[in-house]
């Protein structure tokens, strides 16, 4: 009902209620802005003596101007009859010394405004009102009167009219029609403030308004209508953002709650496609935790199924790679990519793996060893002990582990001055890969999306690895050994209907979670068509 009534009320007004208006508003109201103290010719010294031009501006101190505009706001013509009472200005003490019709619609309107023109006297009978041709031709006897006073002797013993007002006899304004009237005053006597006095007068029949623009009314028909949509449009919204989401008959929702903890890499990836699945199935919920591959692995393995069945069935962990020693249901979810970086100061594009080892094991300490030129010492990034970057890397790229802990700083060895190489750990690949950038001649390593935004900047390089770099169509015969798959490790195979089992299953197949995994820099496991990826079945 009050949606039909939204719609209806335009129509009802436009065609039952047939609301003529006229619109108005003064645009100016000010003294034309020349007075004494402007009779200066900018050089040192006091103003200028020039007797007459003095007069002059004594005069033009006490003028101003208005600027009324009137148009046909509604949806009809307004016809002479429709006036019930003209249109009338009045400006107070102010006195009428000439008038103009502007920027009217046609000639035909601005012609029809000035023969209805009549001008006020206060001290005159309503019928004796002066037209604009009356005006005009006074205007010529009161500036001969002000510049020539003692020629005037025959002017003089007559009294000068002294017009307050303008009255706008009943007149034709098609509709969106307008024009303006412009009116030159001036104030009597030879001080004090200029009055800014305006007031505007009449009256349409019927149900004719006459509508000051300026001060707008607090109730409307426009205004009730335009409230009422904004109260139908807020109560849609809420409706919205508080009903459930429709159903997708495409994901298979369960209900209950699931912890994923592990990868740092990856969680971000995988937290997003949970937001989604949670949205869609209102019952469950999925909480997400980067704690490390190693330690969610371990997490999960240390939950006994017979004593804390619900414990089982509630938590996952992602890791990066299959971790060794861990025996539990595992399911592939992803390709996961890694870039060796330096700072860009650095000056090289590829290092061997031989180089890169010899870097680590502190064989090289400054770049100059490698390319020449200005030293600059070699400042390792690298991750902690539970990271799953960090055992990929020293399982694939450098056949062992890394050197101990040397700096906190990443510059200087001030945690132990005796190491053999300049090396600082942070604990989030987005984390080594800002430390890089940052400090000069740096060296790390981290995934293909932490590093992709930072390479934009220009602070840092990803560098080939003996010329090589990843590429999923080649696969592993293209030789880059720094890549893995991304696994979810549960502690049990997944119960049917159960939490996890539907949200694995979402994770791998739907098309939204691929195409957001996708978007995060990470290659599925699943092709679209729902085969599982051969790349994933190489590592």
């Amino acid at each position: 009902m009050a949606i039909a009534l939204l719609f209806a009320a335009p129509v009802i007004d436009r065609l039952f209620v047939r609301r003529k208006r006229i619109s108005y508003r003064v645009l100016y109201n000010s003294k034309i802005g020349l007075g004494p103290e402007q009779l200066h010719d900018g050089a040192d010294g006091a103003p200028t003596d020039a007797p007459r031009l003095r007069e002059l501006v004594d005069l033009l101190d006490r003028m101003s101007i208005v600027v009324l505009r009137v148009r046909n706001s509604g949806n009809y013509d307004i016809e002479p009859d429709d006036f019930e009472k003209p249109l009338s200005v009045t400006f107070g003490e102010r006195v009428v010394w000439n008038a103009r019709v502007s920027e009217a619609a046609s000639d035909e309107l601005r012609g029809q405004v000035r023969r209805n023109l009549r001008f006020l006297r206060s001290e005159a009978a309503p019928a004796d009102r002066d037209t604009l041709r009356t005006v005009r031709e006074r205007l010529g006897q009161r500036l001969v009167r002000w510049w020539y006073p003692a020629a005037d002797t025959a002017a003089a013993d007559t009294a000068e009219p002294l017009w307050h007002g303008v009255r706008l006899e009943p007149f034709t304004l098609p509709r969106k029609q307008k024009f303006k009237l412009v009116v030159v005053l001036r104030q009597p006597g030879d001080g004090g403030e200029i009055d800014k006095e305006v007031k505007i007068s009449g009256r349409l029949g019927g149900a004719g308004v006459l509508h000051d623009e300026k001060r707008q009314r607090t109730f409307t028909l426009r205004r009730l209508t335009g409230g009422l949509g904004v109260v139908l449009a807020a109560v849609l919204l809420v409706t919205l953002w508080f009903a459930p989401p429709a159903a997708d008959p495409s994901v298979a929702c369960a209900g209950g709650a699931l912890r994923v903890e592990g990868s740092s890499v990856f969680m971000p990836a995988l937290k997003s496609v949970a937001d989604e699945y949670t949205r869609i199935c209102p019952g469950a919920t999925i909480t997400t935790q980067p704690t490390g591959s190693i330690e969610g692995a371990r997490a999960v393995a240390a939950v006994d199924p017979a004593k804390d069945p619900a414990g089982a069935g509630g938590l996952m962990a992602l890791s990066d790679g299959k971790q060794d020693g861990v025996d539990l249901p595992a399911q592939q979810v992803a390709v996961v990519v890694y870039h060796v970086v330096v700072h860009s100061s650095v000056g090289l594009d590829t290092l061997t793996t031989a180089q890169l080892r010899d870097i680590y094991a502190g064989v090289y300490t400054d770049w100059s060893q490698l390319r020449g030129g200005a030293a600059l010492p070699i400042r390792i990034v690298g991750r902690g002990g539970e990271s799953g970057t960090r055992e990929l890397f020293e399982r694939r790229v450098l056949l062992a582990g890394e050197s101990g802990l040397s700096s906190d700083d990443c510059r200087t060895k001030d945690r132990d001055p005796a190491a053999p190489v300049i090396r600082c750990e942070r604990s989030r690949n987005a984390d080594v890969v800002r430390e890089i950038a940052s400090v000069e001649g740096a060296i790390g390593y981290a995934d293909a999306a932490s590093v992709a935004e930072t390479r934009k900047t220009g602070a840092l390089s990803a560098i080939s690895l003996d010329g090589r770099v990843f590429d999923a169509a080649a696969g592993v015969e293209a030789g880059y050994p720094f890549w893995t798959v991304e696994y979810l490790y549960t502690r049990t195979e997944p119960k049917p209907g159960s939490l996890q089992e539907a949200f694995l299953r979402y994770l791998r197949t739907h098309d939204t979670a691929r195409v957001r995994v996708k978007d995060a820099g990470y290659l599925p496991c699943a092709t679209a068509e729902g085969t599982p990826l051969e790349l994933c079945n190489l590592r």
